[in-house]
């Protein structure tokens, strides 16, 4: 199984919403699961690929132009540069089976919402894990109903979204979608 990862690649995000991205990370090392996100050392992103390198795991960069130069000198399986964001997460979610969104800003909130409109442009029907820990999405959870409630999000992409508020409900729902895709002849 391949997991893309979205999130932050500031190194100021504090420590609380990095909590838990080591057991992540060990769970998809422990079960030879590879990891495509973007190219970083910091933030939440750089907290999960500091965890995939050390553990000796398959890590595939992609990475918009502008800011190929973060990516280089990576240790990584393979280095992608694409022109824009979308043609980032078209390239990611073509190439992967789930998506855990971990904390981020509004990079990582673009990657939300281009996701949720491929999937409504039947592009992709990845699920999207949204690792809300210590509460971080809980506003961004709240507009989402909101605009469920108001009739401007299809509640077919809505059900893609899977909110985790442990790391242990990411886990779980890996270990789903794993299973799902054995049965299904998928890796």
């Amino acid at each position: 199984m391949k997991v893309f990862v979205c999130g932050s690649v500031d190194p100021r995000i504090k420590p609380e919403y990095l909590e838990g991205i080591d057991k992540i990370a060990e769970n998809i090392l422990a079960n030879h699961d590879g990891v495509m996100c973007v190219g970083s050392q910091t933030g939440s992103i750089g907290a999960m690929y500091s965890k995939m390198i050390e553990g000796d795991g398959f890590v595939d960069i992609i990475v918009p132009t502008p800011y190929a130069h973060e990516a280089k000198g990576m240790i990584a399986n393979s280095i992608t540069a694409v022109d824009t964001l979308f043609m980032l997460q078209q390239v990611a979610l073509r190439n992967t089976n789930i998506t855990i969104v971990l904390p981020g800003g509004n990079g990582t909130l673009a990657e939300l919402y281009m996701i949720t409109d491929s999937i409504k442009s039947k592009f992709d029907t990845d699920e999207v894990v949204v690792y809300n820990i210590n509460g971080f999405y809980n506003h961004i959870k709240d507009m989402n109903d909101f605009m469920l409630e108001a009739g401007v999000l299809n509640e077919t992409q809505y059900k893609f979204f899977t909110w985790c508020n442990t790391a242990e409900e990411v886990i779980a729902v890996l270990n789903k979608n794993r299973e799902k895709l054995l049965k299904e002849g998928n890796n």
